[in-house]
């Protein structure tokens, strides 16, 4: 031990001890920084860059006193304060870098940098404070601050960064195991018992100044101690640090390995989903080509099928010919049978057969075929009807019912199959063979084919039948459209004589009443007064009668538009005219109204509105018609002044109470009830329920109008 301390006594030999301290941090840092270049899932690869940044500046910063120390033993001038600032700074700097370590890799992933270095702000500001306490308190020179720097630096950031960054580096020990990965956790193990080492040993065996504890505990105390230097230990601590970190690093490696390894299988893996891809895809093309073969023979018959229906035949001659190109374009059937009912549950009756008859010496076969076709109507289902007489019945969408039946022991010689149409089951078609010895396996393809024509002849029928009874229709619309035109030529015929003989004649006297009053206005003024207060009432009679005809005339926005655009125009109009808002709900279904109901459910909205622009002083009006599962319930409701409503009775029957009697009696009609809710200074509300179902009644006293508060 004394010739090793006697080696380090000499000032020429610590140089080294200052390179090779360097070296190992500037190694550790370019080994480091290298390492970060890799992109990992390990926190580990986003903190490496600090800790290279941390052993880079503390490298430049130990050759910097390297230098220092030449230049003085080589008797050089001292040192200029720029450089002592820039050593110091790159040591701050250093151990700032190792504190930001130590927080990365502490904190999770989804942390912000904004977050780090608000931490790292907290510990910086604390070493500025204290410098500049001691510097104010101890009233030194700036070189002795930079001292004081260099002490506090390592008290106040390397030795808690060496802490945190030690304790940050056991912790990623738990993330290796959980990656089955534990010998890189030992090495990082040891790397975080030599970065304490580092910390506690090689930073608090400081240069001795004025300062506590360095005064007391410094490097020369150490040296005293144990005759090797400070820096010797910081430099073995270092290399330590370096050895085993650049080992763990090779965690970023076996990674990689890991990475190509999954690349690999998952190309593997597509190769074969690939492969499977295109052999389900030629399972499926083949699939689709059978069923577009299918679909095109389906198409075909169905497309023969609908140009026979459309020939000018009868319809007798029309089912036997469309019969006789299904058995024609099948391989199955021999003969066939259509059984048809006038309507849904009505009488059965055969009405075409084709390959057997009841006369000739098939007339067993063709028992057994109307029976079979009976039974399919009243079922519902399809049968099968095999050669040891035993039936399957089964939905003809069941595939398990339909291979059954295709695959039995004994041959299938007949089937039965529903006729469907949206007013449900109207007949049935059989398809039998003649020589049920011979008969053999029935293919699924033709299976589903006459499954597939059963369906659409069902509806192929019911669309003749719906042609015939449009054109029946067509004939009887015509007539009634001769009456209607007729009905309507009475009518202008009636309104033409009320305007002739009411509004006419008011408007005629009007025009000549004027021209009289325009004669004699100069020479008679009072005359004229009198002849114009005549015409006002002439005026307002013909103003009048011309209402009163207009409103025995339907709405024309009713017919044009329906019952929601109307309100929604009227409505507008109501707002254009009063300047009042209208606000509305209109959720309803147009179908639930007849057009009567839509015509007095308007007149009863258009008579509220005319109230409450009349009496009300309302300043918004509110307008909501809503349907429900029995009901459409119209309100009408405003914030105006209101009325009480003891007093509303009184005016039912009365002049003033006209608009609520023609109210009362609109809703009467449509066998619904009215309610009026008002109070003074509380507004008005108008409700009105109208049954989906209305029911026939007489009584004008059943439903009354309820008037509440």
């Amino acid at each position: 031990m004394g010739y090793v301390t006697a080696f380090f006594e000499q000032k020429q030999n610590i140089i080294i001890v200052f390179f090779l301290y360097g070296l190992a941090f500037y190694s550790m840092g370019l080994a480091l920084m290298l390492a970060s270049r890799r992109t990992s899932k390990f926190r580990l690869a986003d903190a490496i860059q600090p800790l290279a940044g941390f052993a880079l500046l503390h490298s430049a910063n130990e050759w910097l006193q390297m230098l220092e120390k030449i230049l003085r033993l080589s008797g050089v001038a001292p040192m200029p304060l720029v450089f002592h600032i820039l050593r110091v700074s790159l040591l701050v700097a250093s151990f700032v870098m190792l504190v930001i370590f130590g927080v990365m890799l502490s904190t999770p992933s989804d942390v912000t940098l904004r977050q780090v270095w608000g931490s790292i702000s907290v510990m910086f500001g604390f070493w500025m404070l204290n410098v500049s306490v001691v510097s104010i308190v101890y009233q030194l020179n700036l070189a002795d601050v930079l001292v004081v720097s260099d002490i506090l630096a390592r008290y106040i950031l390397a030795i808690p960064g060496s802490l945190f960054g030690a304790w940050a580096l056991l912790k990623q020990r738990k993330t290796f195991r959980l990656h089955q990965l534990p010998q890189f956790g030992r090495d990082l193990a040891i790397c975080a018992f030599a970065l304490i080492g580092y910390g506690v040993v090689g930073q608090f065996f400081v240069e001795k100044t004025f300062l506590f504890p360095s005064n007391v505990i410094n490097s020369a105390l150490l040296f005293s101690w144990v005759g090797i230097p400070v820096q010797l230990l910081r430099g073995g601590f270092v290399a330590i640090i370096a050895i085993f970190m650049v080992r763990a690093l090779n965690i970023f490696e076996i990674e990689q390995q890991h990475k190509l390894h999954d690349a690999q299988q998952a190309k593997i893996d597509a190769q074969r989903a690939a492969i499977d891809s295109e052999r389900r895809r030629n399972h499926e093309k083949d699939a689709l080509n059978q069923a577009l073969q299918l679909k095109t023979q389906e198409l075909s018959v169905l497309l023969k099928v609908s140009t026979l229906l459309a020939l000018p035949l009868s319809p007798t001659e029309k089912r036997r010919q469309v019969l006789q190109t299904i058995i024609n374009s099948l391989t199955f059937p021999d003969a066939g049978m259509l059984i048809l009912s006038t309507t849904p549950h009505s009488e059965i009756s055969v009405d075409t057969t084709i390959g057997f008859s009841p006369t000739d010496d098939t007339s067993a076969l063709y028992a057994t075929a109307k029976t079979l076709g009976t039974q399919c109507i009243e079922s519902g289902k399809a049968i099968c009807y095999h050669h040891n007489e035993r039936q399957w019945l089964f939905d003809p969408h069941n595939i398990e019912k339909q291979t059954a039946c295709r695959k039995a022991t004994s041959p299938l010689v007949m089937l039965g199959l529903p006729l469907r149409s949206k007013k449900g089951i109207i007949g049935s078609l059989v398809l039998a063979q003649i020589e049920p010895e011979t008969a053999q396996s029935l293919p699924a393809a033709e299976f589903n084919l006459m499954l597939s024509i059963s369906q659409q002849l069902g509806m192929s029928i019911e669309n003749v039948r719906l042609r015939q009874d449009i054109e029946q229709h067509e004939e009887i619309l015509s007539a009634l459209l001769d009456r209607v035109v007729e009905a309507q030529e009475h009518e202008r015929k009636r309104i033409a004589r009320e305007l002739h003989d009411a509004t006419g004649q008011s408007l005629s006297a009007i025009g000549m009443g004027l021209r009289g009053v325009e004669a004699m206005f100069k020479q008679k003024p009072d005359v004229a007064m009198s002849h114009l207060q005549q015409l006002k009432k002439y005026s307002a009679d013909a103003l009048g009668e011309l209402r009163r005809i207009i409103a025995n005339l339907r709405p024309s926005q009713l017919d044009d538009l329906g019952l929601e655009p109307t309100i929604r125009w009227y409505t507008h109009k109501f707002e254009e005219q009063y300047n009042l808002p209208v606000q509305m709900e209109i959720a309803y279904t147009p179908q639930a109204l007849s057009a009567d109901e839509e015509t007095a459910l308007f007149r009863i909205m258009q008579e509220a509105l005319t109230n409450i622009a009349k009496h009300a002083r309302a300043q918004s009006v509110f307008i909501s018609l809503q349907e429900d599962d029995e009901t459409i319930t119209l309100v009408v409701a405003d914030d105006g002044i209101g009325f009480n409503t003891d007093d509303i009775l009184q005016c039912i029957g009365g002049r003033d109470g006209w608009g609520l009697l023609g109210i009362q009696e609109r809703v009467q009609l449509l066998g619904g009830n009215c309610r009026i809710i008002s109070a003074p200074a509380r507004g008005t509300q108008l409700h009105v329920d109208i049954p989906l179902e209305k029911k026939a009644h007489t009584s004008y006293g059943k439903h009354k109008i309820i008037i509440g508060r």
